[in-house]
C-alpha cells in the first residue's frame, strides 16, 4: 500500500501539491463548524467557571474537586423524582445554610448536600443531618463531586 502511495506521488506533475508538501509550508486550517465550536466552549466554562448574576453584578463561582453528603439516591420510574424532591425540602427547611442538589442522571435521581473542601467537613455534616433526620441515616454516604467553591 505504501509503495503504491509513494508511486503515485511520483507520478504526480512537479506542479501538484501533495497533502505533505501543505502540512510541511505550515498553512493547515481547520474549519470548525460553529455550533461544535460553541458547544466546547460552553463544555470549557462549565468546568472552570460558573457564573451568576446578583443585583447586576457577576459573582464567579469556581469549581472545584471535593465532597457533598448524598441523602438520596433512587431510580423507581414512578416515585423517585418526588421523593427527591421531598428530601430536598426537608434538608432546606432544617438546614438552611446549606445548599441542597437535585441531580438525575439516567436512571437515577439523587439529593446531595453542600460543598465541602474535605472530607472531616463532610462528616460533621452528615453527622447532623443523621441526628436530625434518623430515618435517612441508611441512605447517607459521603460522595466526592465538583463543588462549588465562592
Amino acid at each position: 500500500m505504501a509503495v503504491a502511495l509513494a508511486a503515485a506521488v511520483q507520478s504526480l506533475p512537479a506542479s501538484a501539491e501533495t497533502i505533505v508538501d501543505h502540512v510541511n509550508r505550515g498553512t493547515v486550517i481547520v474549519d470548525q463548524p460553529a455550533a461544535l465550536n460553541a458547544r466546547l466552549q460552553r463544555h470549557v466554562a462549565a468546568e472552570t467557571e460558573a457564573t451568576e448574576e446578583e443585583e447586576g453584578t457577576a459573582v464567579v463561582q469556581k469549581v472545584r474537586a471535593g465532597y457533598r453528603v448524598q441523602v438520596f439516591d433512587d431510580n423507581n420510574v414512578r416515585t423517585a423524582k418526588q421523593e427527591a424532591q421531598n428530601r430536598k425540602n426537608q434538608i432546606e427547611s432544617r438546614f438552611q445554610d446549606l445548599n441542597v442538589y437535585v441531580s438525575f442522571n439516567s436512571p437515577y435521581w439523587r439529593v446531595k448536600v453542600g460543598d465541602f473542601r474535605s472530607r472531616s467537613e463532610a462528616e460533621a455534616v452528615m453527622a447532623e443531618i443523621r441526628s436530625a433526620f434518623p430515618s435517612m441515616a441508611k441512605s447517607l454516604r459521603i460522595v466526592r463531586d465538583r463543588i462549588n467553591q465562592h
